[in-house]
């Protein structure tokens, strides 16, 4: 009897985690096989470094801040200017566009900035006592920086028209806003002159069995709403660049909007 009870108790925690993971897989997870690997493991050149953990680019075991998970690193400053243009939700308009991002975006823009160095972390490695120096520029201070042809690329802190800058995010879709206010505001609510273009949160967390992610009791969107930095793109090209469930068919974009 004691046998059967286990068996069925194991069966039900399969179902439950097959379950969970249908509704909530976030695609295939192996950093290593990312050019967020900047190990000596790197599968990428460039982004290498005499370090050989990989994790320790972003997390440390011990010492790290509090704004994220065992986060192993300092965060960029700002200040901030987000996108804003004619066509945006009223209610977005109202918020400052130098808001302050929160710590879930803060995270990303710790690298992604562009005003830090992607290998000075809060707490190396007791192997090398030091920072991790890059074996392509042989030294400590490579900030990402953008294409040689103006495009800011992975330096989200720079736009288009001036790919050097930090923390301008004005060609960057709209971050640190609370989606469940945009949704319940006058323009997207009940008799709006956009009522039903946006999907209700609990069809957007779903979609298509993966969604998207959106971040305390407010709901707000954040980077991590749509990408995800330990998803192996390499292996599942349909996560490029990092995505957090495929864009095909723009179904990445149609999880929110429905147009």
């Amino acid at each position: 009897m004691k046998s059967a009870r286990l068996t069925l108790s194991l069966l039900v925690a399969t179902l439950l985690l097959l379950g969970a993971g249908s509704v909530w897989a976030k695609g295939l997870a192996n950093v290593k096989n990312t050019i967020h690997n900047m190990s000596s493991s790197a599968p990428y050149a460039m982004y290498k470094s005499d370090e050989s953990e990989v994790c320790i680019f972003c997390h440390t075991p011990h010492g790290g801040r509090l704004e994220g998970p065992l986060w192993n690193r300092s965060l960029a400053t700002g200040p901030w200017t987000h996108y804003n243009s004619a066509t945006l939700s009223t209610y977005l308009q109202g918020l400052s566009a130098s808001r302050a991002i929160n710590d879930e975006s803060l995270l990303c823009m710790a690298c992604h900035d562009g005003s830090i160095s992607v290998m000075h972390l809060l707490n190396p490695s007791n192997t090398l006592g030091r920072n991790p120096r890059s074996t392509f520029t042989f030294n400590d201070d490579v900030p990402i920086q953008p294409l040689l042809d103006g495009n800011p690329a992975a330096k989200i802190g720079g736009s288009r028209g001036n790919a050097g800058a930090f923390g301008d995010l004005r060609d960057d879709h709209p971050i640190s806003f609370s989606y469940a206010s945009v949704l319940s505001s006058s323009e997207y609510g009940v008799g709006g002159v956009k009522e039903n273009q946006l999907r209700p949160l609990a069809t957007a967390k779903a979609w298509l069995g993966e969604g998207v992610r959106f971040f305390g009791t407010d709901n707000r969107v954040e980077c991590s709403s749509c990408h995800d930095p330990h998803v192996d793109y390499v292996t599942d090209a349909d996560y490029t660049p990092f995505l957090i469930r495929p864009n095909d068919s723009s179904n990445l974009c149609l999880a929110c909007h429905n147009k």
